[in-house]
């Protein structure tokens, strides 16, 4: 086996995937010279993200990478939301009624914007090495070094910054001491790849029941990834089931009589917990964590990917207003977790009301509708998806606004 020193770089990128590759693609096309490592020689699809909330569409936007989207890896806009009520479509919403600078939500593949950013960075000039697996990582002289093995050869990595994009359970994140704390799960989701829907493909769907709700987001080429929200227990009976069978005869108990009648599978099923993951350790000497390295929000809000655009738009931006790149780290960090702290703590305030039963939720659920009767905007945050957390603050006054109890 053969040894190399890779020559100075600017940024390092452990992991491949859309937080990975989009980073490395803007970074690239912004002069700075770029590695980025993948271990996998090949994305596959699983249950995952595959909608992004208008502002995070508006995130990739600014970054350059929604026309890469739209335009290679064949992402759907849906300018309009679309909910039901016992089986009845209320009027449909579009977005840019209310927030002009928005474009509505963006349905894409998975594993294909994976694969569409890993050639874009490839084009912007990064240097992509796949497959290679991390053999080590280290701070001699308070400076990262990376031992990546790429075949038969060993080449170390000595970066200005290396970047942690390399998912839940981060190597790197590991490599500077911190974990994963994960939130006791509330409810679970479920998700799959479906075909057949006789559903608007302008919209995206939202059909609600007594104990959670089920959504659609119809993708390109007749497919769409639908999800189903529910409490643990019904999760469970649903796994114990047949699949697909038993996820889509829920699917078609919710929506609409006629518009799920001819669905079948055509990918992966899963349920999952919708636990919140925190990051113990977001950033150390000239190295950051980045999208579920970083930390996750609760899958059922959709938030993921609309995080991880912000935090490539955000780094770019703090690289590129300095040469002294050594307090970038905190700072990103910082703000980092501001955003997702706003995040995890409407996706707590909102869990009960969706997902819950009894009398004492049912009293909330009219004390939160006689607030909104007097405040539709609940404090800023009923706009959260358009909006997304930047504005808002999750303090407790916040909460008991947004479950009226200041009434």
């Amino acid at each position: 086996m053969s040894t190399s020193i890779d020559l100075p770089i600017d940024v390092a990128i452990i992991g491949g995937g859309i937080a990975g590759s989009g980073l490395a693609t803007v970074l690239a096309r912004a002069g700075f010279g770029v590695t980025m490592i993948e271990r996998s020689p090949a994305f596959r699809d699983r249950i995952r993200g595959e909608s992004i909330h208008p502002w995070g569409v508006r995130e990739m936007d600014a970054t350059g990478l929604l026309d890469v989207a739209v335009k290679r890896a064949d992402a759907r806009i849906l300018p309009f939301w679309t909910k039901y009520q016992d089986r009845e479509a209320g009027e449909p919403y579009r977005w840019s009624d209310d927030f002009p600078d928005t474009i509505g939500e963006l349905s894409v593949q998975h594993p294909r914007l994976q694969d569409t950013l890993l050639a874009e960075a490839r084009d912007a000039g990064a240097k992509v090495h796949r497959p290679a697996n991390v053999l080590g990582i280290s701070w001699p002289d308070g400076r990262p070094e990376v031992g990546v093995a790429i075949g038969d050869t060993v080449t170390t990595l000595r970066p200005r910054l290396l970047v942690g994009a390399d998912g839940v359970h981060s190597l790197t994140r590991k490599a500077l001491g911190g974990e994963g704390v994960t939130d006791v799960p509330h409810h679970a989701i479920g998700g799959a790849m479906l075909r057949g829907f006789d559903l608007p493909d302008d919209s995206a769907h939202q059909a609600l029941f007594d104990d959670g709700f089920a959504m659609v987001f119809p993708q390109m080429c007749g497919t769409s990834r639908a999800y189903y929200v529910c409490p643990n227990l019904e999760a469970e009976t649903l796994r114990l089931s047949d699949q697909p069978q038993g996820l889509m005869a829920r699917l078609q108990a919710v929506l609409p009589d006629g518009t799920a009648s001819n669905i079948e599978s055509v990918g992966p099923i899963g349920f999952f917990p919708n636990s919140e993951t925190l990051a113990s350790v977001v950033h150390g000497p000239h190295s950051v964590l980045i999208g579920d390295a970083a930390g996750s929000n609760d899958p059922s809000q959709g938030h993921g990917l609309s995080l991880v655009f912000r935090d490539i738009r955000d780094l770019t931006d703090r690289l590129r207003e300095t040469c002294d790149w050594s307090m970038v780290p905190q700072a990103f960090a910082d703000a980092r977790a501001r955003d997702h702290g706003v995040l995890r703590a409407h996706a707590q305030w909102v869990a009960p009301l969706v997902v819950g039963a009894g009398l004492e939720i049912e009293r909330l659920r009219e004390q939160v509708a006689r607030a909104r009767e007097q405040d539709p905007s609940a404090g800023g945050f009923a706009g959260i998806f358009a909006t997304g957390p930047e504005s808002l603050v999750a303090d407790e006054s916040a909460r008991q606004l947004f479950h009226g109890e200041d009434l």
